[in-house]
């Protein structure tokens, strides 16, 4: 690599070479312990320091008790889709495009022979310097691929309010399958690598590599894998009332993992922490949150004919996203928040319901209004 403006991450400018201690527990992957998940770098040597502790990794309220829970039975979870399919944009031409199957031997990228779960990924790609990483995020080699479509995915809606946690778990291991196929060429393309997280399932709290973490549902990069509470139908209703919506929330969750995977996680994360102001810092929170959304409204946009997803599947949809906005969640209309007003994740999911250009996702080059 050549010169470059910004000295390398063991020198931060005005810094010094002594970096925060990491926080006990964090939404994105930083584990409260000595060592860092990126490249195995202790947290005392890590360029980025110690992230900043966020919010809830899904954007619900922390510490918000779920009410007593249902005895489930094998169908509800399926499709928490409705977080990133936002139509806001595209009605008449969704409808199209996921109104009727496609004809078998139509289907892209359907010779992919999806790997298995990977429960011991490789270490994940991050940036040297600080310039590098402002790169990974406007102008990602990522951003110039095109998401296949349509997609094989073979699954069945499931009622996620009385499904067993055996079935969640087969229900949304095959989902990873689904995302994976959708995403393997444009990730291949831009020459990261793709890795199919395995799904954990479970109740009212759990502790991971990434902290302890309660009613949810989580990418944690620390160990790429992703986690899903049995509970959170209960704690945010409009999961168990869309038929989609919990397939959104995972397909959401795994635009975490292509962002980790594209070194667009950790570069985030890296300019946050220079930041010398919180609003600053949020505003790259929601630029992360929404660019999650457009990656699942992407992904829904690709299986939408395999699943046979109609327009008003795609009306509900749409009502995810703004359910679980920051200013829909809190009640505050004016709030700064860190994952996006609903209006904000409805126009992302939207955003990317509505392209296969990846490009169309890349929200830390949008206007700030558009990620308010």
């Amino acid at each position: 690599m050549g010169a470059v403006s910004q000295p390398p991450w063991g020198q931060p400018s005005g810094r010094g070479t002594r970096w925060a201690q990491p926080p006990s527990q964090n939404p994105y992957g930083w584990p409260g312990q000595s060592r860092s998940p990126w490249g195995q770098q202790p947290y005392g040597q890590s360029p980025y320091g110690a992230p900043q502790q966020q919010m809830s990794p899904f954007g619900f309220p922390p510490g918000r008790p779920p009410r007593r829970r249902r005895r489930r039975s094998p169908i509800s979870l399926l499709l928490l889709a409705g977080l990133g399919l936002g139509l806001l944009l595209m009605a008449g031409n969704v409808a199209g495009n996921v109104s009727s199957p496609a004809p078998t031997g139509t289907y892209q990228n359907d010779q992919y022979q999806v790997p298995p779960p990977d429960a011991s990924p490789p270490a994940l790609p991050q940036p040297e310097t600080y310039e590098e990483a402002r790169s990974l995020l406007t102008d990602n080699p990522f951003y110039a691929q095109t998401a296949p479509a349509p997609v094989r995915c073979e699954q069945e809606p499931l009622d996620v309010s009385r499904a067993s946690d055996r079935e969640l778990k087969t229900h949304f291991e095959e989902l990873m399958a689904c995302l994976v196929r959708v995403w393997e060429p444009p990730v291949v393309g831009a020459k990261f690598k793709i890795v199919r997280p395995t799904v954990t399932i479970y109740g009212r709290s759990i502790t991971t590599k990434c902290g302890k973490a309660e009613v949810n549902a989580f990418y944690c990069g620390a160990d790429q894998q992703v986690y899903y509470s049995n509970l959170l139908d209960e704690s945010v209703p409009i999961v168990a009332q869309n038929t989609w919506a919990a397939d959104v929330v995972l397909a959401h969750e795994f635009g975490h993992a292509l962002q980790a995977r594209t070194a667009i996680l950790i570069s985030s994360q890296a300019l946050s922490q220079q930041a010398d102001d919180e609003s600053t810092q949020l505003l790259y929170s929601r630029r992360l949150e929404t660019q999650a959304d457009c990656f699942s409204g992407m992904f829904m946009r690709s299986v939408s004919a395999a699943l046979g997803i109609s327009q008003s599947d795609t009306d509900g949809i749409m009502d995810v996203y703004t359910a679980v906005g920051d200013d829909t969640l809190s009640g505050r209309a004016d709030i700064e928040g860190n994952h996006g007003l609903g209006r904000s994740r409805r126009y992302w999911g939207s955003a990317g319901l509505d392209s296969d250009q990846v490009s169309t996702c890349n929200t830390y080059s949008a206007a700030d209004r558009l990620v308010r």
